[in-house]
């Protein structure tokens, strides 16, 4: 009986020293910790986790002008962006396409109708990656080829910048500081609304909408290379008449982000 006591108690001990040592492994300092101000693996999922880490970074801005701006990612996508496009048009409206620079460059026939058509264009890097992942040099070269790729249409449209999903990281505040770039983030997302279907969506995210806010939505649903994605934005079109109907009502304008930014200060 003693025995089997002394068994098990080598055994607790033995879990107890392997419980011991994964949590030391998990507390242990890594690269990623400086790159999640959460923790490791957490990504900048609030306005205030992207403020702690890019102070710079755009959310919204303090304007007297009834203007909101209306931002587009992931595109251009021969799919959507062309209805979204049209919408805007019927609606009067104009916004910033922050576009990602593969996308430009396989289709440049949409980038050129964009800017044609009013609007801007805007940094989303060049491949889409998720920046908070990967080093200085990686971050450095896709803002880089992003920016050239956006600038071949619209000349000063590469300033800005969105990281892709809003992962943000200290390198890459750093990164985008060093090129003279700074980093627009959103107020809302029309996406985040559309569990409740399109029409409720833009209804319920118009309706919350103050001036100076900027508007997250998504003309672009492809993406290929190390973070590929491929997701239909349908309901996003769906979505979209009624949010600018909300906005009109309400008596709104719905502008390109650069426009906002110069009407007021960014914060």
């Amino acid at each position: 009986m003693a025995q089997v006591d002394s068994s098990a108690a080598v055994s607790r001990r033995s879990v107890m020293t392997g419980v011991a040592g994964l949590c030391a492994l998990l507390a242990w300092p890594r690269v990623d910790e400086a790159l999640h101000p959460g923790g490791p693996g957490r990504e900048t999922d609030s306005p205030a986790l992207r403020h702690d880490v890019d102070p710079h970074g755009i959310t919204r801005v303090h304007t007297s002008r009834r203007w909101v701006a209306l931002t587009f990612d992931d595109g251009p996508d021969p799919r959507w962006t062309p209805g979204v496009l049209d919408v805007l048009h019927a609606y009067g409206c104009h916004a910033t396409f922050f576009a990602v620079g593969s996308n430009v460059e396989a289709h440049p026939d949409l980038a050129r109708r964009i800017v044609t058509e009013g609007h801007r264009l805007s940094n989303h890097t060049h491949d889409h990656l998720w920046l908070d992942r990967v080093d200085a040099a990686t971050v450095t070269e896709q803002l880089i080829r992003g920016r050239d790729a956006v600038a071949a249409h619209d000349r000063e449209g590469g300033q800005l910048v969105r990281p892709p999903r809003g992962w943000t990281s200290r390198t890459v505040a750093r990164c985008t500081s060093e090129l003279g770039l700074r980093s627009v983030f959103w107020t809302t997302c029309l996406e985040s609304a559309l569990r409740e279907g399109p029409v409720a969506a833009g209804d319920e995210v118009g309706s919350r909408l103050r001036a100076g806010d900027v508007v997250l939505a998504h003309d672009g649903g492809r993406v290929v290379g190390a973070n590929p994605q491929d997701i239909d934005r349908s309901a996003t079109l769906l979505a979209l008449p009624a949010l600018l109907e909300s906005v009109r009502r309400r008596g709104l304008v719905g502008v390109p982000v650069q426009d906002l930014i110069a009407a007021g200060t960014p914060h």
